[in-house]
């Protein structure tokens, strides 16, 4: 694997309940590295807990850029954000342009686990009038989507993307967050794998290889196959070029390895 770009994690020091200091974030960034990252966009929280101002994460990007080339740490940085759905509306077009991924117009909105958002398809309209694109940040997570993974089609084809987070596809979410991920891999309703990585190690650590590996098997692919959700992706919605997912169409075989039983999710319907 080449370069791989992480696009969703907590790197940044002291902000939210990633790492607490500077040499934490320096160590989470070496084993980010140590895993095959080759650059993380920083995503902290912007919800009510944690009222994360857009103009704070670009202070502390460009000072974490900078004690990572002290430490000859070989990982870039961009900045982000990960907005919780109700905290959009505190938000103005200025936030809301600095709180981008990279330097294009996605932005990372949080499922919430718990619950399905009733104005979910309008707040993806809405910004998509004021010129911003969604990216959905791990509704694999989510008892709504895990319960029925269908509610997710409109959604995509209001032109969303959906990222998945890879513990969930190794199974360190739990069994419902695994078969989630997998449904909508199978299903082409999810676009990018992240790591939502919050600390070196061992919990919520970052590296994207062994849920890459794991999308690819449940799949029944090579692990290159697969590389669109973790650098040609990623590296379009941050430097704001278009982005087209692949189609990538499931064996027959897969659909009946990966086909619920009773009471578990279904595969999202293609539209």
């Amino acid at each position: 694997m080449g370069r791989v770009i992480d696009l969703h994690c907590h790197l940044l020091p002291g902000i939210d309940d990633g790492p607490r200091s500077m040499s934490d974030a320096v160590t989470m960034a070496r084993a980010a590295v140590a895993a095959g990252t080759t650059a993380m966009v920083c995503t902290p929280h912007m919800h009510p807990r944690f009222p994360t101002r857009p103009a704070t994460v670009l202070a502390g990007v460009a000072a974490l850029a900078e004690r990572l080339r002290e430490e000859d740490v070989p990982l870039e940085v961009y900045a982000g954000g990960e907005i919780a759905l109700g905290h959009l509306p505190k938000m103005s077009d200025a936030d809301l342009a600095m709180a981008c991924l990279g330097s294009g117009s996605w932005l990372l909105l949080e499922m919430p686990f718990r619950g399905w958002p009733l104005g979910l398809a309008e707040t993806v309209r809405d910004l998509e009038i004021r010129g911003y694109r969604v990216v959905l940040a791990h509704p694999e997570r989510a008892e709504s989507i895990q319960r029925t993974p269908d509610r997710l089609r409109d959604i995509v084809g209001r032109g969303a993307l959906v990222q998945i987070t890879a513990e969930s596809l190794t199974g360190d979410n739990g069994t419902a967050a695994r078969r989630t991920a997998q449904v909508l891999l199978a299903g082409g309703a999810a676009h990018i794998i992240a790591s939502d990585a919050h600390s070196a190690g061992p919990w919520r650590p970052p590296g994207l290889t062994a849920g890459l590996e794991a999308a690819a098997k449940s799949l029944r692919v090579e692990s290159e196959a697969l590389s669109w959700m973790v650098y040609e992706g990623p590296a379009a919605i941050v430097a704001g070029r278009p982005v087209k997912p692949p189609r990538l169409t499931p064996s027959r075989r897969l659909r009946e390895d990966v086909r619920p039983g009773p009471g578990a999710p279904r595969s999202p319907t293609r539209g």
